[in-house]
């Protein structure tokens, strides 16, 4: 059993934080797990949002697949992956997540604990990389 260092105590807080990003509320009384599954929506059911304009769709869409994402590079990371990788991808996600703040408009205030929770799991996994020993090898 490997040591509790900071890279993995903070792989760990990550895993924590997003596991309550898909429990608490997102939004208003959404949980996160609904969220997931609303964001993925226009996939299946575009012409409930065929005033949306395209871009938003597929800022929606993206900002779901992050999650897939996030479990890969955790365990991308937990199995001593590349870190640099990880650190550019979960970075990126965290940018683009924050992109409900803006496109929600006035109707940012309705986004809960579950939304900023999730945000800081994709910032934790992040700084986790930042942590971990790049290998010095050539």
């Amino acid at each position: 059993m490997r040591a509790m260092n900071a890279p993995r105590a903070t792989l760990l807080a990550s895993v924590v934080a997003y596991v309550l990003g898909w429990i608490l509320p997102a939004a208003a009384d959404v949980r996160g797990w609904k969220a997931f599954g609303l964001a993925l929506s226009p996939l299946w059911s575009a012409e409930e949002f065929a005033d949306e304009p395209a871009w938003f769709l597929v800022l929606m869409v993206a900002s779901a697949l992050t999650n897939v994402m996030f479990v890969a590079l955790a365990v991308l990371l937990a199995r001593g992956g590349k870190p640099t990788v990880v650190l550019w991808a979960a970075a990126a996600a965290t940018l683009l997540n924050l992109h409900w703040v803006i496109t929600m408009e006035a109707d940012r205030r309705y986004l809960a604990s579950g939304y900023f929770v999730w945000i800081v799991s994709f910032a934790l996994l992040a700084f986790s990389a930042f942590l971990t020993p790049r290998s010095t090898s050539r």
